[in-house]
C-alpha cells in the first residue's frame, strides 16, 4: 500500500549510508607508523583512550621511555587526525612515515608553545574492525608489553560492565595467551615481569577499582569453560603478572580554539603531574 511504499522510500537513504560508512571503515581503523614496522613489532605500550589528560600527561612520558600506540575508545577523530594529505603510506594508507601529535602549553610569560608527541601507532575501539585489528593483528605480532595506559573518563570506571572495562579484560586476556605460547612469546621487561595498568583519570584508589571490574570480567565472561595454561589460570595471572596501580594525575588542561578538542592547551606541566603508587616497584 501506499503508506507501506512512503515507509520504505524513507528508510532507504539511512540504511545506504549506514552500509557506505560500515564499508569506509572497516579496513582503516589501525594506522602504524613506520618505526612500528613490521606489522607492529616495535610497540611494548597500549593506551586506552585519547582523551586530554592522558594525551598531555602519561602519552608524552611514555614517548620519551618507549613506543606506545593510542587506540580512542569510541569514534575515530583522533586516528583520522593523522589522515593528512601529505602523509606518505603505503597502499592501504595503514603505515605512514611518522605518527605525531601536538600539544600546546600556556607557558608564565603568555607565551605558547607547542610539542609534537611521537606515537608509534593510532585505533579506534569504536568498531568491529578497530577491536580485532588491536587484539588479534598488532598483539599477535608485538614482542613485549609494559605499560598499559588507561583513560577513560570517570563515567568509564563505573562498573565493569562498561565498554572500556570489558575492551581492557579482552586486552589482558590476549596478553595472557600470548605470554604462555610455546613459541615467541610475549614478553614484559618490566622489573618484576607484571604489566602496568596506569589510569588518568582522577578516581580514588582507580587502581583498586580497574582490578575489581577486570577480576569480576575475567570470572564472568573467561572462566567458564576455560582451561589453565601451562597451570596457570587467567584470574592467576591478573593476580600474579599485572600491576593496578593507583594513580593521581594534576595539570590544567583545556583545548586549542578550533581543534574540536584534538589539540591540547595545557598549563605548564607540573612537578607532579602524574602520581603513581608503586609500592611493589613494578
Amino acid at each position: 500500500n501506499k503508506q507501506s511504499e512512503q515507509q520504505q522510500k524513507k528508510s532507504r537513504p539511512y540504511l545506504l549510508h549506514i552500509t557506505i560508512m560500515a564499508t569506509a571503515s572497516s579496513t582503516n581503523d589501525m594506522i602504524l607508523s613506520q618505526k612500528a614496522s613490521p606489522n607492529g613489532q616495535q610497540i611494548n605500550a597500549i593506551c586506552l583512550g585519547s582523551g586530554r589528560f592522558l594525551r598531555s600527561v602519561l602519552v608524552p612520558f611514555l614517548s620519551s621511555h618507549s613506543n606506545p600506540a593510542v587506540f580512542q575508545t569510541r569514534g575515530r577523530s583522533f586516528l583520522d587526525s593523522f589522515r593528512g594529505e601529505n602523509a606518505s603510506s603505503n597502499k592501504d594508507g595503514n603505515v605512514v612515515a611518522s605518527l605525531e601529535y601536538p600539544v600546546d602549553t600556556i607557558e608564565f610569560n603568555g607565551s605558547t608553545t607547542t610539542t609534537n608527541i611521537e606515537i608509534y601507532a593510532a585505533g579506534t575501539l569504536g568498531t568491529s574492525s578497530g577491536k580485532s585489528q588491536l587484539m588479534d593483528t598488532l598483539l599477535s605480532q608485538m614482542k613485549s608489553i609494559e605499560v598499559i595506559g588507561v583513560g577513560v573518563t570517570e563515567a568509564g570506571l563505573q562498573n565493569a560492565s562498561n565498554q572500556s572495562m570489558i575492551d581492557l579484560t579482552s586486552l589482558l586476556f590476549g596478553i595472557f595467551q600470548r605470554m604462555n605460547e610455546s613459541e615467541n612469546k610475549l614478553q614484559c621487561c618490566n622489573p618484576n615481569g607484571r604489566v602496568c595498568i596506569v589510569n588518568t583519570d582522577n578516581v580514588p584508589n582507580n587502581g583498586f577499582v580497574i582490578c575489581q571490574h577486570v577480576m569480576q570480567n575475567a570470572q564472568e565472561l573467561y572462566s567458564s569453560g576455560e582451561r589453565p595454561i601451562n597451570g596457570l589460570s587467567f584470574v592467576d595471572f591478573l593476580k600474579n603478572k599485572v600491576a593496578f596501580l593507583n594513580t593521581m594525575v594534576d595539570r590544567i588542561t583545556s583545548s586549542r580554539k578550533d581543534s574540536n578538542g584534538l589539540v591540547p592547551l595545557c598549563e605548564p606541566l607540573p612537578k607532579k603531574a602524574l602520581v603513581i603508587c608503586d609500592e611493589g616497584r613494578d
